[in-house]
């Protein structure tokens, strides 16, 4: 009896699979399955995507099974390699996933699929490349943004920052004129791969090209100064009794106009507008930098599409469902529908997508700041992210509170980090 029931859970889970991927197997049809982490909106765009491809194709099938958030996908794509069975053929990871996968056995690189990556925007492609070549595409692209009222902007008389200083200057007439703060937020990891990157034109956060070529040995950020100089000028904002430090519910604050202003992901440019409607109106723009001198840009975040040999020798098949997610037509209507920002760099010269912008001008910030953006500009790929994602947020928080001086700071998160990458590399022999 336990077997029988075994067995028909096992025949669920397979129909619930199919049903995943938008419809009904198609008989003689090659699976290709790939594991997501689209929920909502996101979600519904995918699944739209998945249907055209599969209505397209007669001889290849998407089944798209929907495995929770990011770091659950990774999760599960560890246990599998761990057996050894049970990986999809593609997997929708994100910039956690880095470390892993650079040293997974199943892992095939992009090179190694024999894939045509000169169409992908520079500074997305460049986001996973890594000792080994490259360890996906990406797909779901995004990019830091800088979130603002502009109808508190306009009725403060002050323009959008281009910098830190430029910041600070107007900050406190924002507060005086709107009764709102100016910003609301803590840095962490996502927005320092902004701030401190991208001074002087290009900075690495640690050695190893931010842990791409092997797992980092040492921080950078205290020997080049540039947490410092970020540091300075944070405080100085912060100085001006008009920044807010709230690490959570940010984006309820700015949609309720407690604060004029705010840093998230591009992909929040949807769910920003649906919140938003017509209580006052939004404005996105390039994230202002630290100074000057900071010319490097954004760094690419989000997530990418990584392949895995399954034994199943279909590579070819891989290759072409990679190539559909990434091709103009699909990044279009992705981008559209969510925010990302579309990967195919012939997208910006489709009159169809330059008609939406046209239309829709908000949904083209993040796409022409990273164009603009220096492959340089990468993710921080370090055992521990996420412990170093919060202690970023809590050291900086604590020294505008006056609990930690600017160089105890930097100290202090150096000798953290440094201490993550030394227990990884006892652990793992290095």
């Amino acid at each position: 009896m336990r077997r029988i029931l075994m067995c028909v859970l096992a025949a669920m889970t397979c129909v619930l699979a199919v049903y995943a991927g938008g419809g009904k197997e198609e008989t003689g049809a090659r699976q290709v399955i790939v594991w997501h982490s689209n929920s909502g909106v996101l979600q519904q765009a995918f699944e739209h995507l998945v249907d055209e491809f599969n209505r397209q194709n007669s001889d290849i099938r998407i089944t798209a099974v929907y495995q929770g958030k990011a770091n659950d996908v990774l999760s599960k794509v560890k246990a599998a390699s761990m057996s050894g069975t049970g990986l999809p053929d593609i997997a929708q990871l994100d910039a956690t996933a880095g470390l892993d996968m650079i040293y997974s056995d199943y892992l095939v690189t992009t090179e190694e699929l024999g894939m045509d990556t000169s169409s992908i925007l520079p500074s997305a492609l460049a986001a996973y490349d890594s000792m080994r070549g490259h360890i996906g595409v990406p797909f779901n692209a995004s990019s830091l943004l800088f979130y603002y009222n502009k109808t508190a902007f306009d009725k403060a008389g002050v323009a959008v920052p281009g910098t830190l200083d430029e910041f600070t200057s107007n900050a406190a007439t924002i507060k005086e004129k709107t009764g709102m703060s100016a910003f609301a937020g803590v840095p962490t990891t996502y927005e320092l791969c902004t701030f401190l990157a991208s001074q002087d034109g290009g900075q690495y956060i640690s050695d190893r090209r931010n842990g791409h070529d092997g797992v980092s040995s040492k921080v950078l950020f205290d020997e080049n100064g540039t947490f410092r100089n970020f540091l300075e000028k944070w405080k100085s904002l912060y100085d001006t009794g008009a920044l807010d430090n709230l690490t959570s519910g940010v984006s309820d604050a700015f949609y309720s106009q407690q604060t004029a202003s705010m840093l998230a992901s591009s992909s929040n440019l949807t769910t920003a507008l649906n919140n938003i409607g017509n209580n006052f109106e939004l404005g996105v723009a390039f994230v202002p930098m630290v100074d000057e001198n900071a010319t490097g840009g954004v760094n690419i975040g989000g997530g990418f599409l990584a392949a895995f040999d399954t034994g199943k020798g279909n590579e070819d098949d891989i290759r072409r469902v990679i190539e559909y997610f990434i091709s103009p037509e699909a990044q279009m209507y992705w981008a559209r529908e969510t925010g990302y920002i579309p990967v195919n760099s012939e997208v910006e010269e489709s009159p169809e997508w330059q008609a939406f912008v046209n239309e829709n001008p908000l949904f083209g910030v993040a796409f022409e700041q990273a164009v603009e953006s220096s492959p340089m500009m990468l993710g921080l790929w370090i055992p521990s992210a996420y412990q170093v994602y919060y202690s970023f947020q809590s050291t900086i928080a604590e020294m505008l509170e006056g609990k930690r001086t600017i160089d105890d700071a930097v100290d202090y998160m150096a000798e953290l980090i440094n201490g993550y990458l030394a227990e990884y590399a006892r652990q793992n022999g290095d």
